[in-house]
């Protein structure tokens, strides 16, 4: 097995590859400067992992500011650090600083020079060293931008701010950032199509909703007048600022019907619809929100609508599984996972290769808030293709050329002909 996969992870190294999933800054320059190396790669997901560790939630503050050295930083997180570095995201980490940096591992022994390193990256021309040079990566599909860099990112268009306002303050903010007067509901409804008008013609090439972070992802159909009437519990009553949406916020008939708007609106104009599915970021939520099969009653209204379903939708990769199986509107976006979960995204990719048409699959979105670690994410997710791939050739599914040609779809031809990209 070992000769077969090597032969197959040398192949898929050497690929260029596209990117699902991407929320970096917009553009080199807007990095952030004032920063150390534990600060920035502290910004999420690895913090998370600390935190369920132990960490308390005081000292990560302390970790992302400037008020330390970094050695008097690292001894404050060394030991929650080490046991946390061989998650996926730690081993993101160690994985970016060999490659980037040639410094083997994050440690006492290296931080310091990592630092010293990290500093001298925050110049111009990394992010062309880390994107192009080192992670072959044609493209990234930058989420919630409209300004991007064109040399590494195509926008990807949100509305979830028309679905979900929770207080009066939330529909102001709608009315400065658009340009318009809401004294409506019908005010709302035109605001977002015009929205989403402005998002297109400024190069967006897909839809993309969070919501599961703050709700269910089952969107029951729900009558104008119903959604009228739920609008007007937001829209007068301004002295609420902070509702809790759990479990009988106002507004959820409304927040139904702009789902079911919006979704009618992107199939008029072709959309494909990326939705946050499975884990939720960070330490604490209501994950079973996130089930993808709550989308199901979507799926059936609008089968002209593309569904990208984000993260394998992990812990319910075997749901998405039936899913992408049995709606053909539905597809598989691998982005995140890899990191989530190394073995839980080789097991999942090996169920499909059985259980779903291969043109579903995109095999990678590396979903960072800060560029170093999308090497060390593509260099996992290449590395678990090529081992489910390696676990097919050995069953005799199919050979190892066919393995290759099966690597290029999964990480460059699904994604450039699900997302339209020239």
């Amino acid at each position: 097995m070992k000769n077969i996969f090597q032969e197959i992870f040398d192949y898929v190294k050497g690929l260029t590859i596209i990117d699902s999933h991407e929320h970096l800054p917009y553009r080199e320059d807007a990095r952030r400067k004032d920063t150390d190396v534990i600060a920035e790669y502290l910004i999420h997901y690895f913090s998370s992992d600390l935190i369920s560790a132990g960490l308390d939630r005081k000292t990560l503050d302390q970790l992302r500011s400037r008020d330390m050295s970094i050695m008097e930083k690292w001894d404050m997180v060394e030991h929650y650090w080490n046991i946390c570095r061989y998650t996926g995201y730690g081993r993101a980490l160690d994985i970016s600083v060999k490659g980037l940096y040639g410094i083997n591992k994050i440690s006492r022994d290296t931080i310091e020079e990592l630092d010293d390193a990290f500093q001298k990256s925050l110049n111009p021309g990394h992010f062309k060293r880390v994107l192009k040079d080192m992670s072959k990566i044609e493209v990234s599909l930058l989420d919630q931008c409209l300004d991007c860099d064109p040399d590494f990112f195509r926008s990807v268009y949100r509305l979830d701010s028309f679905i979900y306002p929770r207080s009066f303050e939330d529909i102001k903010e709608v009315e400065k950032v658009h340009g318009v007067n809401i004294r409506s509901m019908d005010d709302w409804l035109e605001a977002c199509e015009s929205s989403l008008d402005e998002g297109l013609r400024k190069g967006a090439v897909a839809l993309k909703s969070g919501i599961a972070y703050d709700r269910s992802l089952r969107f029951e159909k729900t009558t104008l007048s119903e959604a009228r009437s739920s609008f007007n519990q937001i829209y007068m009553t301004p002295e609420n600022q902070d509702w809790n949406p759990y479990p009988n916020y106002p507004g959820e008939a409304f927040h139904n019907y702009m789902m079911h708007y919006i979704l009618k609106l992107a199939n008029s104009r072709g959309l494909i619809y990326q939705f946050h599915t499975g884990l939720q970021e960070g330490n604490g939520n209501i994950i079973y929100n996130s089930d993808p099969s709550l989308l199901s009653n979507l799926f059936l209204e609008y089968p002209d609508v593309q569904f990208d379903l984000f993260h394998i939708g992990y812990p319910y990769q075997h749901v998405l599984s039936a899913l992408a199986k049995n709606f053909p509107n539905v597809y598989i976006d691998m982005c995140w996972a890899h990191i989530i979960s190394p073995q839980a995204s080789v097991d999942a990719l090996r169920e499909w290769i059985d259980s779903v048409p291969l043109n579903k699959i995109t095999a990678f979105g590396g979903d960072y808030l800060f560029v170093d670690a999308v090497y060390g994410h593509q260099y996992i997710a290449r590395e678990n293709v090529s081992r489910s791939l390696t676990y097919k050739v050995e069953e005799g599914v199919f050979d190892t050329a066919e393995a290759k040609q099966i690597a290029k779809m999964l990480f460059y031809d699904n994604p450039k002909r699900i997302f339209k990209l020239s």
